[in-house]
């Protein structure tokens, strides 16, 4: 077990002076949380995808980004998770890069449809690498780090109100977002007693770049605003929702938080996830 050799601190959102790892952190909600993280007063910020020209742009947007920690550094890592060897190279280089990992988070996904019928072995396994193996073994091998350098770290993985299952269009992807559920509270249990945390965002229907693209090309340009209108709460998530929740979980504010798996879904909490399930498929 990890002795409190100090005394405890009060709990705070900050996160000045750590270094954080994030998947599929160049675009849309991997982003977010990195922008975030940056104002909440990271030292440094490791983004991991597979684009080189998307990764070099995300960095100058980090780099411009306001921030409260002097001086902040952002790193790009060129990396296919879906590759078995991918997600270790990714850590072993966020490393070279920054020193140390205090915290991850587990953004990356596909989100392919297709039903029982629809899904092929090859669709299956694709989805599978991407949204379960990768987070296994980032989680893997950034835990082996802290665990060496004795840091109490935090780990946080994104699912998905899929996981709950439901969704005939999202039949593979589901099951993927209820590993990730799955596999945070079992690497919780695992990993308490060298005080590592490991925590997941289950989410629901979001607002992110692919979203968006996906639905323009179903509803039209204004699905935005009929989702909203749809909605318990007034609205939709939007990245920013998710990555104050992600920030939370990184932080000491959630200091004895550990196996919990955040449901942040006003539509499934109000019993409305059927109907909304027929509408995110755009009518298919």
């Amino acid at each position: 077990m990890v002795a409190i050799t100090q005394p405890l601190s009060s709990p705070t959102l900050s996160a000045r002076g750590r270094n954080y790892l994030i998947t599929g952190g160049t675009q849309g909600l991997g982003f977010e949380i990195a922008t975030q993280l940056k104002a909440c007063g990271a030292a440094k910020v490791a983004v991991i995808a597979r684009n080189a020209e998307r990764g070099t742009k995300a960095v100058e947007r980090l780099q411009a980004a306001a921030g409260v920690q002097e001086p902040f550094e952002a790193f790009f890592v060129e990396a296919d998770l879906s590759d078995a060897t991918g997600p270790g190279k990714a850590v072993a280089l966020a490393l070279a890069a920054m020193g140390a990992i205090d915290g991850v988070v587990n953004a990356a996904a596909t989100t392919a449809r297709g039903n029982l019928a629809s899904t092929t072995a090859e669709d299956w396994d694709a989805m599978m690498a991407c949204n379960a193996r990768a987070p296994f073994l980032i989680t893997q091998a950034a835990t082996r780090h802290m665990i060496e350098k004795g840091i109490r770290g935090s780990i946080v993985n994104i699912s998905s109100v899929a996981g709950k299952g439901g969704a005939p269009f999202l039949m593979a992807y589901s099951v993927s977002k209820a590993a990730a559920s799955a596999l945070t509270r079992n690497n919780a249990a695992e990993l308490a007693p060298h005080g590592i945390r490991v925590n997941c965002v289950e989410m629901g229907w979001c607002a992110t770049d692919n979203e968006d693209a996906l639905q323009r090309s179903v509803k039209g340009d204004d699905w935005l605003q009929q989702a909203d209108a749809s909605q318990p709460l007034g609205r939709i998530l939007r990245p920013a929702d998710v990555a104050a929740t992600v920030c939370f979980l990184l932080s000491d504010a959630s200091l004895m938080m550990t196996g919990n798996v955040v449901d942040l879904h006003p539509e499934y909490s109000s019993g409305m996830i059927s109907r909304l399930a027929d509408e995110a498929a755009g009518g298919r």
